[in-house]
């Protein structure tokens, strides 16, 4: 008798595996075919502009998207091409998109200027990036308390120098990801900083046996 209820209890057991097995097979399945969004919106700093496409990246992202500004084949509405002479690497922006051919179109496309010309925030640092390769030379804000988007903070253009701001350049280089700062900003047609005081560093990152990171 104890023989048989261990044989029933078995498989019973194996019944329920198996009805688990292929609900999380389903689910797999249901998540994998899942249909593309069809249109939404973004609100992102603009990375890279081209004839044909935009980079933008969302707000709590760290990697770039491509939006297209007209579908295969087709030419850039004259709405948009007008709404298109007001965005500069990197503004942060919000845009409308439509899929049109699996691709991401852009419909709609507005700047998110800051109120006034100049101002302060306090945040923490998402991204930084200072490369003589790449001509980079920027850092991105997350506002503490929720208070607003990340943005992009570029040196200010100091005609005397030549150049960007030398002083700023070089604080820039030594921010890391994870800093407290509090950045005075101005606005001509980007958001650069004038002033940029590091509040509290991030923890040093934690290296292995090797010495390494």
């Amino acid at each position: 008798m104890n023989g048989r209820a261990a044989f029933v209890r078995a498989m019973a057991a194996a019944g329920v595996a198996s009805a688990l097995w292929a609900c999380l097979t389903v689910q797999a399945e249901e998540k994998r075919t899942a249909p593309a969004a069809k249109s939404g919106k973004v609100v992102g700093i603009v990375t890279d502009r081209k004839d044909t496409f935009i980079m933008v990246k969302p707000e709590g992202k760290q990697e770039s998207e491509r939006f297209a500004l007209a579908a295969a084949g087709g030419t850039v509405s004259p709405t948009l091409q007008a709404a298109l002479k007001t965005v500069f690497i990197p503004n942060l922006v919000a845009l409308k998109w439509q899929r049109q051919e699996e691709e991401p179109v852009v419909t709609e496309i507005t700047v998110v200027r800051p109120k006034t010309r100049m101002g302060t925030v306090f945040g923490s640092v998402v991204a930084c990036e200072l490369s003589e390769k790449t001509k980079s030379c920027y850092f991105d804000v997350k506002p503490a308390g929720g208070q607003g988007f990340t943005e992009c903070y570029w040196p200010r253009f100091i005609p005397n120098q030549g150049g960007f701001d030398k002083d700023m350049i070089e604080t820039i280089g030594k921010l890391n990801v994870g800093d407290k700062v509090k950045v005075d900003w101005v606005c001509d047609e980007r958001k650069r900083a004038a002033k940029l005081q590091v509040l509290s560093h991030a923890p040093a990152p934690k290296k292995t046996e090797t010495g390494k990171e």
